[in-house]
């Protein structure tokens, strides 16, 4: 998008503060509708929801609810580490609870380093971790570790791990201010305090990751894109797409660039190829 010079009546250019000025008031106002659409992710199932009353019981979701992800998850789940039964999120997947309310690192396996981008992690398990957040873990792509904070770390430079990282730090930015300044703090966003300003999320604020992942990769800065299936008010089913760019940072891993034009969102048809479901 570009933005035109405005003038006054007398037809003279604004002043250079005064452009200065609405350049950073238009930068907040786009971080601010992009948070809003993004944060679709943290609402989709309070939507899903309500869109199915007024829709009828017979309805189809409007959300792909197919659990299978080829993990073999249920062999990660090691006595102790768990709580005895699992749960089910607002997806209708299968989430295992730990009892680390940080979550529980999976026994790493070998993975191919000729991959396809579109090919999912090994090993995915849903975790809810923090109490309600219902997020991947993986064998294959990370995470391997917790920040001090306990925020998960060490994910993998290929875009499986990309996606995976992409998907934990964007549900913290999305889950209350509190939340927010822990992904900053771990080092794995940028500081989201303007990105934050317009859109007010209760602390604590429950998240499941999106179904529907593709990845735009490069092992320097990665476009990961999350989908889901939504109704617009016009009557047409589309995917909305949101787009976060990842950027990898030696002796941090990869970084959600919350300044970047590329964070954004979008739709498109649910004839668009490439959207896979890796949990």
């Amino acid at each position: 998008m570009t933005e035109q010079n405005t003038t006054d009546s007398t037809n003279e250019k604004n002043t250079p503060s005064f452009e200065a000025e609405n350049e950073r008031a238009s930068s907040a106002t786009k971080l601010t509708i992009g948070l809003a659409a993004v944060a679709v992710i943290v609402v989709v199932g309070v939507v899903v929801s309500l869109v199915m009353v007024f829709r009828g019981e017979d309805a189809e979701p409007l959300v792909s609810l197919d659990p299978t992800t080829g993990s073999g998850a249920t062999a990660q789940v090691e006595g102790g580490l768990f709580e005895p039964d699992p749960v089910f999120d607002r997806f209708e997947r299968v989430v295992y609870v730990p009892l680390d309310p940080n979550g529980v690192i999976l026994s790493e396996t070998l993975a191919s380093g000729n991959r396809p981008a579109d090919q999912a992690p090994s090993g995915v398990m849903l975790e809810r971790i923090h109490g309600n957040m219902d997020l991947p873990f993986s064998t294959s792509d990370g995470p391997t570790g917790f920040t001090g904070n306990g925020v998960a770390t060490g994910f993998a430079r290929t875009a499986q791990g990309a996606a995976l990282a992409a998907t934990h730090y964007l549900s913290y930015l999305l889950s209350g201010d509190n939340r927010a300044e822990m992904v900053a703090e771990a080092g794995h966003s940028s500081d989201p305090t303007l990105l934050l300003e317009g859109v007010r999320v209760p602390d604590n604020t429950g998240v499941s990751a999106a179904p529907m992942v593709k990845v735009n990769f490069n092992p320097d800065l990665s476009l990961v894109k999350f989908g889901v299936t939504v109704e617009r008010s016009n009557g047409a089913t589309e995917i909305q797409v949101t787009k976060i760019p990842m950027v990898w940072r030696e002796g941090t891993g990869w970084v959600v660039q919350l300044d970047s034009p590329a964070f954004s969102s979008d739709f498109e048809p649910l004839s668009s190829e490439g959207w896979e479901q890796w949990w």
